[in-house]
């Protein structure tokens, strides 16, 4: 993590000098965490119980409403990832089995599970006039 921080830091000073100041700012006035402390609470409560970006990204939205004013709350996923990036806690997708047989990227370009020969493809109820195909389960 510390590597990574430090790539971040060579690319952007300021990445760094910000991450720094936000483990220093309260989230908002009274409050016990500082903004980082906060933050990474709550992107463990995501990880945690299994959030979709969607719902966290309507918490946030309305706990930035919620709190003072003054909150430093992030109100988008969107702000969350870029801390995240800069914190070197990227995360990766996984393509998965439907059944949960694989759980491992080297069969990312397989179509089916080569153990149960399910698909990895979600049937599609109508036929869209883009020919993409959407993963059945992506962790």
């Amino acid at each position: 993590m510390v590597h990574n921080t430090h790539k971040y830091y060579n690319e952007d000073p300021n990445t760094l000098k910000t991450l720094l100041e936000d483990c220093e700012k309260p989230l908002y006035n009274g409050s016990k965490c500082s903004k980082l402390s906060g933050f990474m609470k709550f992107q463990y409560l995501k990880g945690k119980y299994g959030w979709s970006d969607t719902n966290f990204s309507d918490l946030l939205c309305n706990l930035h409403d919620v709190l003072s004013d003054e909150n430093l709350m992030p109100n988008s996923m969107y702000k969350t990832n870029k801390v995240m990036v800069a914190l070197g806690l990227e995360y990766e997708k996984i393509y998965a089995c439907q059944n949960d047989c694989i759980l491992r990227n080297e069969y990312k370009d397989l179509s089916e599970c080569p153990s149960c020969c399910g698909s990895r493809w979600k049937k599609q109820v109508c036929k869209s006039s883009s020919n993409s195909k959407v993963s059945s389960k992506v962790l």
